[in-house]
């Protein structure tokens, strides 16, 4: 499991609130997002991002590596249960070689 680290000053945020915004607005069954709601929202966001790369990383690190590539976040969704949601948006590598045979 990884582990947080408070990044920035207090109260705000990498993300551009802007954007944030918007893509909230994108759902029909939020009427209003108040700019704490949007905070909140933004930095569970960047906690997010920051689990599921540092993930991806440890994969990365065990085949020696250290570049993140698809291969190893579809790993860390496929492998990871707290990111089994993933499984449809990152699906795993398929080998063009044997497109048969699934890996």
């Amino acid at each position: 499991m990884v582990r947080f680290e408070a990044q920035g000053a207090p109260g705000s945020s990498t993300l551009p609130a802007a954007r944030v915004r918007r893509i909230i607005k994108e759902d029909k069954d939020i009427f209003a997002c108040g700019s704490e709601s949007l905070y909140l929202i933004t930095r569970a966001t960047e906690f997010f991002i920051d689990s599921l790369i540092r993930e991806g990383y440890e994969f990365s690190r065990l085949e020696k590596r250290k570049t993140v590539q698809y291969k190893d976040m579809a790993k860390a969704a496929q492998s990871i249960e707290q990111y089994d949601f993933l499984g449809d948006i990152i699906p795993p590598n398929i080998s063009l070689k044997n497109p048969k045979n699934k890996q």
